[in-house]
């Protein structure tokens, strides 16, 4: 078959939440593309999984970040009408039109990272390429697009805030048959509070685990803490503070979890906890709310933008107020239904179909721009 146009993707970086984001994008947008050749690039470990998602596959092993990976990818697929970049490290010498995503700036604003070597000299600049390069940017929150304008000066006029999609799998469960595949899975009883995330030190975990060490202190009946981490984690590389924190009594950790099986763990969950000091989305809040689990999370950086009134907020400087919020949810089953109904309701608007659709009507701006001779 032959196509007027082809759209290469970026598809090598299939872990953590941009990962989640190019997955669950691919398997909307190839439908909303229908006169399109839709390639995407990926690792040599992941083409069994892109294959069904695209019209073809294009096999790269350079790393992430890498000069190699600036050196290879203008010339993959170089005919391709647009160029599609999941994150920051666009292609910059790639000739012709390139679509970037930009998730949040968190190297360059959160204290933890902002005086690096990596932020000084890699992140900023490549941040502020990428606004330049690119014919459209996509952010998935308004928090993130103020930020690019405030931070960087990017130009307001070529960004589209394009809400991250939660993926179908995560949808409410009979609550006693999850429980039953969380226990026979992962040996957990029922009731625990959940947390998914990383040991970033943006992502607040300390905070959370102090929160929980006083709810310990103060009552018996407090549920169980299980932790949802991307990877196992050695222990000399963990933050010192975390160490023992992560070792009380309660606390349960689980690597590198499954989205079936996350989902289960979701809508076994008493309340999903996401305490974090920046993100650009929080994908976590999106995914147990369409599992009908509560979630309390941070009123900081994006969050009250994708929770709305699905989620009781808290301050994540304060582990005090973070016990408030998780007692409340703990204490009273009418605020845990409330939270839930709302939640559902809520995650319902962040769909594949209408994250495709947006993506999908970005390109085709972008390709008609391109004919009319109006990009640059």
């Amino acid at each position: 078959m032959s196509y007027p146009r082809e759209v290469v993707i970026d598809a090598r970086w299939l872990r953590t939440g941009i990962g989640r984001y190019t997955l669950t994008l691919l398997q909307e947008l190839k439908r909303k593309l229908p006169q399109t050749l839709l390639t995407c690039i990926t690792m040599p470990a992941h083409v069994e999984s892109i294959t069904p998602l695209c019209d073809r596959v294009l096999v790269m092993s350079c790393s992430i970040y890498s000069i190699t990976e600036q050196a290879q990818l203008p010339f993959v697929a170089r005919d391709a009408s647009i160029f599609c970049a999941p994150h920051y490290n666009v292609p910059i010498f790639r000739h012709g039109p390139i679509v970037v995503t930009i998730h949040d700036l968190t190297h360059l604003i959160f204290p933890a990272y902002r005086n690096r070597l990596h932020a000084r000299l890699y992140a900023e600049l490549m941040l502020r390429l990428a606004c330049a390069r690119a014919a459209r940017v996509i952010t998935p929150s308004e928090y993130t697009r103020q930020t690019l304008v405030d931070r960087l000066g990017a130009n307001p006029d070529k960004i589209s805030v394009i809400p991250c999609a939660v993926s179908q799998v995560f949808r409410p469960q009979v609550r006693q048959e999850a429980e039953e595949r969380v226990r026979k899975g992962y040996r957990l009883s029922a009731p625990y509070i959940l947390f998914v995330g990383s040991m970033a030190p943006h992502k607040n975990l300390i905070t959370l685990l102090r929160a929980y060490q006083i709810l310990c202190a103060k009552r018996r009946d407090i549920p169980g803490l299980v932790l949802v981490l991307p990877r196992k984690t050695k222990a000399s590389q963990i933050d010192a503070r975390l160490l023992p924190l992560i070792n009380m009594p309660g606390v349960h950790c689980l690597h590198a979890v499954s989205d079936d099986s996350l989902a289960s763990l979701y809508s076994a969950a008493v309340m999903t906890v996401i305490p974090s000091f920046e993100e650009g989305f929080g994908l976590p809040v999106v995914e147990s709310m369409a599992c009908g689990t509560p979630v309390a999370c941070s009123n900081a950086a994006s969050l009250p933008e994708v929770a709305g009134d699905g989620a009781i907020l808290f301050p994540p400087q304060s582990a005090e107020a973070m016990v408030s919020a998780i007692e409340q949810v703990v204490d009273s089953s009418e605020l845990r239904e409330r939270l839930s109904a709302a939640g559902i309701k809520r995650a319902a608007g962040y769909s594949g179909d209408r994250a495709a659709a947006a993506h999908a009507s970005v390109l085709s701006s972008v390709a008609l721009d391109r004919r009319g001779g109006t990009w640059q």
